[in-house]
């Protein structure tokens, strides 16, 4: 517990760091940084279950964010991914026939699940950023997500009695459900009382709350979906990169759900 607290609090002054580090070029190569190790994490792991998946499709993904910005146009960007997608997707068919069937079809959806699950859902951190107020509004990613894991685990350990999903993750408790949704309500509550009265936005609390409870709620199943991919490729933990929390699937397997969550929020309550 100790070596996880202090690893932790390490981790979370790096997050605070980057944020307040207010440079696009840096907010895009964490990100990036972030898909690669994730895709390496991912392809990792199955290919301990004996799966092959291919490596230089999900890495080539992760550099799809770099499309993003101020130097190509929305229309461009729209272009960009229409053309992509269909000569990706042909690439990598045609590998696998040069190569004589190395890979199966089964290893194409497994790298193909990849692109989508690891750098598409990361962008969205991308995407926040690039908002006006971003270093403010970024942090309900944050926030929503260790607030849901925090609440979850020592409400799960103290009052929780009722399994969530045995099958999935054994020790996850109804109660500590619960309790990682008021976990990210009070979280966001908290912060847009701080991005009002500091930054200068004007987000209906009410509105927040909501996001909050559904936040909450993605945050934990993304927990539960990394959970159910580990238990599929019978291994632990993702990796070690982080003494005490394992590696950066295993940290940020809440945030890769609760980014897209956030991002929608947001949008819809610029358009409303």
């Amino acid at each position: 517990m100790k070596k996880r607290i202090i690893s932790g609090a390490i981790f979370l002054a790096l997050i605070i760091l980057i944020i307040f580090v207010d440079q696009p070029i840096v907010d895009t190569l964490i990100v990036v940084g972030l898909s690669v190790v994730g895709i390496y994490e991912y392809n990792n792991a199955f290919k301990k279950a004996g799966y092959r998946p291919i490596s230089w499709v999900g890495y080539l993904g992760c550099l799809t964010i770099f499309t993003m910005g101020g130097l190509i146009s929305d229309e461009n960007k729209v272009l960009l991914t229409k053309i992509s997608i269909p000569i990706l997707v042909i690439a990598i068919f045609m590998y696998i026939i040069l190569t004589n069937l190395k890979r199966s079809i089964v290893d194409v959806a497994i790298t193909v699940f990849s692109l989508l699950y690891i750098p598409f859902m990361f962008s969205f951190i991308k995407l926040i950023l690039m908002m006006d107020n971003s270093r403010i509004l970024v942090w309900y990613i944050f926030m929503g997500a260790f607030a849901t894991d925090t609440f979850a685990y020592f409400i799960g350990s103290k009052f929780g009695k009722n399994k969530l999903c045995p099958e999935i993750s054994p020790n996850k408790t109804v109660e500590g459900s619960i309790g990682g949704i008021i976990g990210a309500v009070l979280s966001y509550i908290l912060l847009t009382c701080i991005a009002n009265e500091y930054f200068g936005t004007n987000i209906n609390m009410l509105y927040i709350i909501v996001a909050g409870v559904v936040a909450g709620i993605a945050g934990q199943f993304g927990d539960l979906s990394a959970s159910a991919i580990k238990r599929h490729c019978k291994i632990k933990d993702f990796g070690n990169l982080i003494p005490g929390h394992g590696g950066i699937l295993d940290r940020f397997d809440s945030i890769i759900f609760v980014a897209p969550i956030v991002y929608i929020f947001l949008k819809l309550y610029l358009y409303m």
